[in-house]
């Protein structure tokens, strides 16, 4: 039995929807559909890639009560409230669009009584008031410029192991970049240094000590170095981020020992497990003797894409190069060979990473068709 198409709609459309038609299409097909892609791309250019991390006016909800939004699930939130406790809520019809993030501070309206349970939403999010800091990096396609990280953070800690896996200058760099960015306080801490010798001064980190970035030594095997970080913790929103395996949940457990969250170690491929899947909000425990901070644990990062961000700030993160090469190092090559030659000779590991980053930065369309 011949199947039935109502009116106006094609015997083909039922085949377009599936992947082999594409790869059956010839190719003057292929080059027609191109084209037509082309003519229906409208205002492409002039479209605000920061219009995407504006929010909407909140001066009409100040009057209610205001929490801090402390983890993001696919369909609610988890919201504290100002004596510590916390609820579930939905976000608002204005919010559905809005990227809300850890670390934002939302005004709230509870939901009537009689509808509350524990297996629903205790609240409704209507408003999100304007932020004094905000952590993101590139997004991984045209279509989703920013990732957002964290809200109202006052410091970014990047956490590097010495070992399993291999100490990463390339990580620190692009992590510095997020922070100059964002206005945070900057540190490195570099865990599992019991694991190598003391000899080992790690070279790899000299043009961070140069600058004059802090760096923090801990073995939280061992417990050293927890105490100074637990201090530096106090008053304070600071961001913890790190590929998986560095032990950043075995940090945190020596900077938190209340929490006892799961660590998973490496697989037999060298890589991380990630135990963490969100970023968690959890305050400093006043058994420690702290009086009051938060520490922002996220999930094991792949990389941190600088997409989208202002070239200016590699003159901050790469001092040792003169104006001219940061104003274009992939143009070396072809202007300066001998100015090229004495850079590769100083700073060959640099210079690769000041061209590679530059390369990235360079700003692309973010609502650009990436469908072709």
């Amino acid at each position: 039995m011949s199947r039935k198409y109502r009116l106006g709609q094609s015997r083909e459309a039922q085949d377009m929807d599936h992947r082999d038609t594409y790869s059956r299409e010839r190719a003057a097909d292929s080059k027609r559909r191109q084209r037509t892609a082309e003519r229906l791309e409208t205002g492409i250019e002039s479209h605000d890639a920061e219009a995407l991390l504006r929010l909407p006016d909140a001066t009409p909800w100040l009057h209610l009560p205001e929490a801090t939004l402390i983890q993001r699930h696919s369909q609610w939130v988890d919201l504290e409230l100002a004596d510590g406790s916390t609820l579930c809520a939905t976000l608002g019809g204005k919010l559905k669009g809005v990227h809300l993030v850890c670390g934002d501070r939302v005004r709230y309206v509870p939901m009537p009584q009689e509808a509350t349970d524990a297996k629903r939403p205790q609240a409704q999010v209507v408003a999100v008031t304007p932020r004094r800091t905000l952590l993101k990096r590139g997004g991984s396609d045209d279509r989703e410029p920013w990732q957002l990280i964290c809200a109202n953070a006052d410091e970014l800690w990047i956490c590097a192991a010495v070992v399993d896996p291999p100490l990463r200058p390339g990580l620190l760099e692009r992590a510095q970049v997020l922070a100059l960015d964002a206005g945070l306080t900057f540190r490195v801490l570099i865990t599992k240094r019991d694991r190598a010798s003391l000899k080992d001064t790690l070279p790899e980190l000299d043009p961070l000590r140069e600058q004059g970035v802090a760096i923090h030594e801990t073995s939280a095997m061992k417990g050293e170095g927890i105490e100074p970080l637990r201090l530096l913790l106090q008053n304070r929103v600071v961001v913890l981020v790190g590929h998986s395996g560095v032990g950043k949940s075995t940090l945190v457990n020596a900077l938190l020992p209340n929490l006892g969250l799961k660590t998973g170690g490496l697989t037999r491929f060298g890589t991380g497990r990630q135990t963490t899947t969100a970023a968690r909000w959890l305050p400093l425990d006043p058994a420690t003797g702290a009086t009051s901070g938060i520490l922002v644990d996220t999930p094991g990062i792949r990389t941190l894409s600088v997409r989208g961000f202002d070239r200016a700030l590699l003159g901050q993160v790469f001092p040792e190069f003169p104006a001219e090469v940061l104003e274009d190092p992939s143009a070396l090559d072809a202007e300066d060979e001998a100015t090229l030659d004495q850079l590769q000779l100083d700073y060959p590991e640099r210079l690769q990473s000041l061209q590679r980053l530059w390369q990235e930065m360079d700003t692309r369309n973010p609502n650009q068709n990436v469908w072709r």
